[in-house]
């Protein structure tokens, strides 16, 4: 039941940089980054990933190209490729789905890594509360059918969050694993617990502590031996700024710390990691190691992983890429709206407001909008500028 420490995988929830099996591992511990998203710790970005390089001790290659909406900047593919000496060869793709206000509601993904031919691999299943993620269902192919494998269950309660793992037992839904997070002033708190006869057993824990930024600087990790929690994991963010240059995992001994990994970054002006070194400690020094590099960009906003011993990233800002859009200064007042809302945008032309299916429920030629009407919930305004240019905000109607 041993679990490997719980990194911060991409915002879009990537399946990861591997086998199937590791995949679906990668996909749960991204709970720890929509968990920690619900606690404000994460903010959007529009700086992105557009290729990335990578490679093994082994001299195993591997790169992907990621592939954005050119309006939305909403990421749609993830396509890999890997090279043994022989020529570059297909791997996987990850594919994603969103709903209207922008929200991931599947992830496919497809390999080629066994059969050399693309096929369906696993799919991800999201589902929303109010914006918030309330289940994932993880998915499997199997003789030409989806059939099911984990289910991922959230509960928001103020500082505590709980995120319930389901495991498909050929009929029915069993309850297998439990994940309370905790926050509280300049930490965060995993408890981790399996089911065993019928009750909740201890497993692992793990402190994450946080700098004034709400940026992690500590995770320690510790596993549960019957009847005290022994330390097991340390890892350290060492932040420059907004940055870490270094990142160092160390191990308990049984009485002190011992060096294990340690990651080294570059960075650009905009706070992305270009490149990734990881190294591991031995006969007092540090060399070359394979790991799970972490590829921080957006000043630490997000990352990816990628397994190996050197990492090196391209990336792309998508700010631009609606000129009329982001020149729009859009501002919607006041939120959450009761009555009227008022538009303040440059080159106002006319006002849509969405349901989160999509259905259209109001058009205004106005800058004043009398939303009275419309039941208490979630919205999407869009605002066209008189040169063509959209703008959206997600908009509460109380």
């Amino acid at each position: 039941m041993k679990k490997a420490i719980f990194t911060l995988a991409i915002l879009a929830m990537a399946f990861g940089n591997a086998s199937f099996a590791q995949r679906k591992a990668n996909l749960k511990l991204d709970a720890t980054q929509n968990v920690l998203k619900h606690y404000g710790l994460r903010d959007e970005t529009t700086i992105v990933p557009e290729t990335a390089e990578w490679q093994t001790l082994e001299g195993e290659q591997y790169r992907t190209a990621y592939t954005y909406d050119e309006y939305d900047y909403y990421l749609l593919e993830e396509f890999t490729e890997y090279n043994e000496g022989n020529g570059w060869n297909d791997m996987y793709q990850i594919s994603y789905e969103y709903d209207f206000a922008g929200n991931v509601i599947e992830m496919m993904s497809m390999s080629a890594f066994e059969s050399g031919v693309m096929q369906n691999e696993a799919r991800a299943t999201l589902t929303y509360d109010d914006f918030e993620l309330s289940e994932v269902v993880i998915q499997y192919w199997e003789n030409g059918d989806w059939v099911n494998e984990e289910k991922q269950v959230y509960n928001y309660n103020g500082d505590v969050t709980t995120v319930l793992y389901w495991e498909w037992n050929g009929s029915n839904w069993a309850s297998n694993e439990l994940y309370t997070y905790t926050y509280g002033n300049g930490s965060v708190e995993l408890l981790i617990q399996y089911m065993q006869g019928g009750a909740w057993q201890n497993d692992e824990k793990q402190l994450m502590t946080l700098n004034f930024d709400e940026r992690i600087t500590e995770i320690l990790v510790q596993e549960w031996v019957n009847p005290s929690w022994v330390n097991e994991e340390l890892t350290t963010y060492n932040y420059e700024s907004n940055v870490f240059p270094t990142k160092t995992v160390q191990q308990w001994n049984g009485s002190a710390w011992e060096n294990d990994v340690k990651f080294e970054y570059a960075y650009d002006g905009n706070g992305n990691a270009v490149s990734g070194l990881c190294l591991g400690f031995g006969g007092g020094e540090w060399v070359s190691h394979n790991g799970d590099i972490e590829m921080p960009f957006a000043n630490g906003e997000k990352s990816n992983e990628y397994y190996g011993f050197n990492v090196d990233v391209k990336f792309v800002d998508l700010t631009g890429v609606n000129e009329n859009a982001t020149a729009m200064n859009l501002s919607v007042f006041p939120l959450p709206a009761q009555g009227e809302v008022s538009i303040k945008a440059d080159g106002f032309a006319k006002a849509e407001i969405y349901n989160l299916a999509g259905q259209k429920l109001l058009e205004s030629l106005s800058e004043t909008v009398n939303v009275a009407m419309l039941p208490s919930g979630l919205y999407i305004i869009k605002v066209y500028d008189r040169a063509g240019g959209m703008a959206s905000l997600k908009m509460t109607v109380r």
